[in-house]
């Protein structure tokens, strides 16, 4: 097939030209009412023959993403800059919604090319009002100078903006080059606090992952590991979910070499299911991954001892893996009766990138216990998980809160 037709995969954007995937509204109407109708038919699986994919196996069929994709298509969106003498090219600035991995891929392209790079300053340093942190940014150096998570360089609070904004007038006088990245939520209340988007040339952003997207993607997880021995079927009938997979893998394999860009065909037939992968994800590729690998089951009758954690897959065997419909997927929901002590806390992880309870209490009018008791109630529910000391949103659940913190009023990114 003609190079023309696949466009990359992964591509980074002007964040003015960001269209998150829309939801399905006509298709969801006809797929209901074929839902509907399949009720009258007898089953062709009982349901109590699935369950659910143990770990070890998940990351067999559906593996973490590919970062050098991402660190490739991010080298590729900053080509020139580095060598540019242009003032307005000498600050690049990449924003990124949970999920998108845009400031882990800053981070990782900074170690490739040996920039340096500035950690984001202590609590007590931002509220102090960063002198010290300040003085190694602004120190006259020849190497790229990269703030992977600006995000965490501010506090909502009535002194955490200062450094931000001694930050801000450097970086609008500087001769030298600065690659900086901002998640969304950040971005959203520096926006409005300090009108950042003004005084910065326009973010890059990674375009987001709609349906076609998404029906390319997801087989080349499973194939980068263990290439064709996983079939992917609907539970609800038994059909194959990717039937042209192995057409198009024969089509684009030559553009996963290494060093190269996945590529896609936007002129493909989208199934409904990835149509509402990528608009219930919000075309956030490591939110859809983690809808996908909730949507997987196997069955008892499956190869699984042939599966388990030390074995390893045989060249003559394909393995069956069972994919959920949309309508029984499992995902967090929010609790009922919630007030505004507990939207407070969630809004307040998501504008700081995550944050232990220490800092939710000392940014918020709550108390230490109401902020335990707020943590725990999240956390059981699925909402909340906790890595060391800090609190952060899971992906899986990211729609829902971020669905019910826009619906509260709150202060939301615009992804």
């Amino acid at each position: 097939m003609q190079k023309q037709l696949y466009k990359p995969l992964w591509d980074y954007i002007p964040i003015t030209d960001y269209r998150r995937p829309a939801t399905p509204v006509h298709e969801t109407v006809r797929y209901g009412c074929q839902t509907w109708l399949s009720r009258f038919q007898p089953r062709l699986f009982g349901r109590d023959r699935f369950f659910s994919m143990p770990p070890y196996l998940l990351n067999r069929a559906a593996p973490p993403p590919d970062a050098e994709q991402i660190i490739t298509a991010l080298t590729s969106a900053l080509h020139g800059w580095e060598l540019s003498k242009e003032p307005e090219q000498m600050v690049r600035v990449l924003v990124g919604p949970p999920g998108s991995g845009v400031e882990q891929a800053t981070l990782a392209l900074a170690k490739q090319n040996g920039w340096q790079i500035m950690g984001a300053p202590s609590v007590r340093q931002i509220l102090a009002g960063g002198d010290a942190w300040l003085d190694k940014v602004t120190r006259p150096s020849l190497l790229p100078l990269v703030i992977p998570r600006l995000g965490k360089c501010f506090l909502r609070h009535q002194e955490g903006l200062e450094l931000l904004s001694r930050l801000l007038d450097w970086l609008q006088t500087t001769r030298r080059r600065c690659l900086i990245a901002c998640d969304s939520w950040a971005w959203a209340y520096l926006k409005k606090t300090l009108q950042i988007d003004v005084m910065v040339p326009t973010p890059l952003v990674l375009a987001p992952f709609d349906g076609s997207k998404v029906q390319f993607w997801l087989p080349f997880l499973a194939n980068r590991i263990h290439n064709g021995r996983f079939i992917f079927r609907q539970m609800e009938d038994g059909k194959l979910i990717f039937p042209l997979a192995e057409a198009y893998n024969k089509a684009v394999a030559h553009y996963r070499a290494p060093g190269q860009i996945e590529r896609y065909g936007d002129w493909v037939s989208v199934h409904h299911f990835f149509r509402q992968l990528a608009a219930h994800g919000r075309g956030s590729p490591g939110v859809i991954w983690q809808l996908w690998r909730q949507s997987l089951e196997v069955t008892v009758e499956g190869k699984i001892a042939d599966l388990m954690p030390e074995a390893s897959l045989d060249d003559d065997k394909r393995y069956t893996v069972w994919v959920q419909p949309w309508s029984r997927l499992q995902l967090p929901t929010m609790p009922g009766h919630l007030g505004t002590n507990e939207s407070l806390v969630l809004h307040t992880i998501l504008l700081h990138g995550g944050a232990s309870a220490t800092l939710i209490a000392d940014l918020t009018p709550l108390s230490h216990n109401e902020v335990r008791r707020i943590l725990q109630l999240f956390w059981r529910a699925n909402l909340l998980e906790k890595e060391e000391e800090l609190w952060q949103v899971p992906l899986l659940a990211y729609p829902a809160v971020r669905s019910f913190l826009a619906n509260e009023g709150y202060l939301v990114d615009e992804f």
